[in-house]
């Protein structure tokens, strides 16, 4: 059961007492130079006074009746704490989870930290992973990231598994991300093993990335073994890209191995995405030929009560359940069918539905509809049940 404590009574008395002291600050001075002045002039005749005809007095100007002390806007607070809970349910057995991020403001930057808590053997609801990012500003305007992954031990300590570093620099319409990775070796020392770079290059409308990503080989030099090239443009009602993946052949030289397309276009109130993804047959070393791993069409339509609706059909040249290619395949089968359906309240709760039919690995037709319903709290708590085939 959750609790709901009541502070409304409290806070208006809060806010209520803020006010008076914030209107005795600022009107208490006016007061006070009023009185000094009225002392400071000397008293005049009433006679003469009440001889001289009474003026009316002058209208204020609008901007100085407007004109009202503003409160100062409220700070951030230094410590920022959530907790979001997450339960996953098949009719028979339901397993509960918690995520609590706690980020801390600092001179520079700010430290963010992770927890995911699961119900473990002993029946205690204790910490099974946490991650630390810690972000610094410098003053050129690079960013530093540290990523920290700390796993339980065994003995109800968590220690850290592994380290990513990361700087992000941006010149102009450039920006470039290195990340390197360390893990402790045998001896409890922290080695990089795996170093990447990313490089950002155009606008929005016309962009190119570039990633690469080194390893260490038997001689300890630094290789790359995997490279990608993506391009993207985007216009006001259609977008699209193309990415081209690099990994060494049986040679050892980079040879394109995977191509990734996607276009997107809205049609009224419908907006369509295409995907295909091809990839290199690894059979055939002589006359590589690339064979459909996906085609995927989705239509995504989103009804006046707020309500989306995306249907989704994928093609395939694989074989029933696995990775490898069908050769004896004449064309591409059909292997899934999606339909999601989103609905959110006024309130930011929302409720998610989707059903989808696979082709099985025994069989070739498609298996009988299996759904996942997920329903999300207004303060991001989530619950998902899962309703298996028949």
């Amino acid at each position: 059961m959750r609790e709901h404590i009541n502070l409304d009574s409290c806070r208006y008395r809060v806010v209520g007492a803020g006010l008076l002291v914030l209107a005795g600050i600022v009107f208490l001075p006016q007061v006070i130079r009023a009185q000094s002045q009225e002392e400071g002039t000397p008293k005049k005749d009433k006679a003469a006074e009440t001889a001289k005809p009474a003026k009316a007095e002058k209208a204020k100007p609008a901007k100085e009746e407007e004109a009202k002390p503003q409160e100062p806007a409220p700070k951030e607070p230094a410590t920022q704490n959530t907790r979001k809970t997450y339960e996953t349910g098949n009719g028979t057995f339901t397993y509960g989870r918690s995520v609590e991020t706690e980020k801390k403001k600092t001179a520079d930057g700010e430290i963010e930290t992770q927890r995911v808590r699961a119900p473990s053997y002993g029946g205690d609801n204790r910490v099974m992973m946490e991650r630390e990012v810690k972000t610094r500003k410098l003053p050129d305007g690079t960013i530093e990231k540290e990523y920290v992954l700390k796993n339980p031990d065994g003995s109800d300590r968590m220690v850290p598994t592994e380290v990513i570093r990361e700087k992000i620099r941006t010149d102009g319409k450039t920006t470039t991300i290195d990340r390197e990775v360390l893990r402790p070796n045998y001896d409890g020392n922290w080695q990089p093993t795996r170093k990447e770079r990313m490089t950002e290059t155009g606008p929005e409308s016309s962009r190119q990335t570039v990633k690469e990503v080194r390893e260490q080989n038997e001689t300890g030099d630094w290789k790359v073994v995997d490279r990608e090239v993506k391009t993207e443009k985007s216009a006001e009602r259609s977008k699209e890209s193309r990415s081209v993946r690099q990994v060494p052949d049986a040679s050892g030289r980079l040879a394109d191995y995977e191509v990734r397309q996607e276009h997107t276009a809205k049609e009224g109130d419908k907006e369509i995405t295409e995907i295909s993804v091809h990839r290199r047959d690894p059979q055939d070393t002589d006359h590589p030929k690339f064979f459909l791993v996906e085609r995927t069409k989705t239509e995504q339509t989103k009804s006046a009560d707020g309500r989306t609706t995306k249907k989704s059909t994928t093609e395939s040249d694989l074989l029933d359940g696995g990775a490898t290619h069908n050769a004896t395949a004449g064309a591409p089968k059909v292997t899934g069918e999606k339909v999601e359906e989103d609905v959110t309240s006024p309130d930011g709760s929302s409720r998610k539905t989707v059903t989808v039919k696979e082709r099985g690995v025994a069989t070739r037709e498609m298996s009988s509809p299996s759904q996942i319903v997920q329903e999300t709290d207004k303060n991001g708590n989530v619950r998902q049940i899962f309703i298996p085939a028949r």
